[in-house]
């Protein structure tokens, strides 16, 4: 068992360094893990290029990590040395309101693996016992990274109530988009109508359900979806894109009283527009925010029984000495990749 650990730590924006330090010891109640996989998400570009507000440097990035169990502190149940695990990167305090309420996701104190917490980027961490959920043997590690990205979907989707026969549409088809348009598939809704500017990606979302394309902007395709929908509009929208732009276009596709969730993250200020269609359509805004545990073990089930397939997800890997490279060819070309995944050289399919 080596006593030192690789990590790579983004020293300021733009700037990693591969360091070695002392690999850590499991205190009461947590897991030492053996990461195997990060994907990286938006987030993380966001970080690394200085984008993202708040964030103090040096940190080390990863959030959406799989690996191996590799000793537990004290008795942890379904957790055991060689156990594949999925991380819920959520750090909460246990103790605010929303914690109390049974909304630890909502807490007021949380931190983010890989942001407030140093993340997934090294070889081993430690984590409390109740942030490690068990992965079925035969998914591929680098491929169950993708699964805390769904359970943020199930999530949003659980919130927006969407029901069999609803027509919804999802703006964006990037990872998030597309496994929006996967779930919404599989809920019963229809007909489900994904909006992108990139071919490809349209084409993966009618390879995952979506019943029509709508080769557009979000800004350019009201029109479109108005017609696709019998001039009625759309029950739901669902927005992965994110921006003023398709907080207006998604409102204006939507039929009186139907819902709009904002999936996507977006610091960016909405000017000039109006909220009269609340009032005249009667129209519901949603918020979405990360991840419960039941999004989580719904999200590994759906993986683990093959109704949601991700195995087309990871576009590229990197080892993670390599990390600094993984960053700046997302950065360069962010249209070419659903996830890029960090190898951190552990050992599991």
């Amino acid at each position: 068992m080596p006593d030192q650990t690789r990590v790579a730590v983004l020293r300021s924006p733009r700037k990693f360094e591969i360091v070695e330090r002392p690999r850590p010891v499991a205190t009461t109640g947590e897991v030492i893990v053996k990461i195997a996989a990060t994907a990286v998400c938006h987030t993380d570009l966001e970080i690394y290029t200085g984008h993202h507000a708040g964030v103090r440097y040096p940190v080390v990035l990863g959030h959406e990590a799989t690996g191996t169990v590799e000793s537990v502190a004290t008795e942890a149940p379904g957790l055991k040395p060689g156990q594949h695990v999925l991380i819920n990167p959520v750090i909460t305090c246990g103790h605010c309101d929303s914690c109390a309420r049974g909304l630890a996701h909502l807490c007021r104190n949380a931190g983010l693996f890989g942001r407030e917490i140093e993340g997934s980027m090294s070889q081993y961490v430690h984590l409390p016992a109740q942030y490690l959920f068990p992965l079925p043997s035969h998914l591929p590690l680098p491929e169950a990274t993708l699964i805390e990205t769904l359970a943020t979907v199930r999530h949003a989707q659980v919130r927006a109530r969407l029901a069999p026969g609803e027509s919804v549409v999802v703006l964006g088809q990037g990872t998030t988009g597309l496994l929006h348009t996967r779930l919404a598939a599989l809920s019963g809704a229809s007909p489900v109508i994904a909006v992108s500017r990139t071919r490809w990606k349209l084409d993966m979302a009618m390879r995952m359900g979506a019943n029509q394309a709508v080769d557009k902007s979000a800004e350019d395709a009201v029109d479109e979806i108005m017609r696709l929908t019998g001039g009625k509009g759309t029950d739901v929208v669902i927005d992965t894109a994110g921006g003023a732009g398709t907080l207006k276009a998604g409102i204006d596709m939507l039929r009186p009283g139907g819902r709009f969730c904002s999936f996507s993250l977006s610091h960016e200020h909405v000017t000039g527009f109006s909220a009269f269609p609340l009032y005249i359509k009667e129209i519901t805004i949603i918020g979405s925010r990360a991840l419960t545990p039941d999004d989580i073990n719904a999200a590994i089930a759906l993986v683990a029984s093959g109704k949601i397939d991700v195995s087309g997800f990871v576009t590229t890997t990197y080892p993670l000495d390599h990390a600094g490279e993984a960053f700046v060819e997302y950065e360069r070309n962010p249209g070419r990749y659903l996830r890029i995944v960090i190898d951190s050289g552990a050992d599991g399919r």
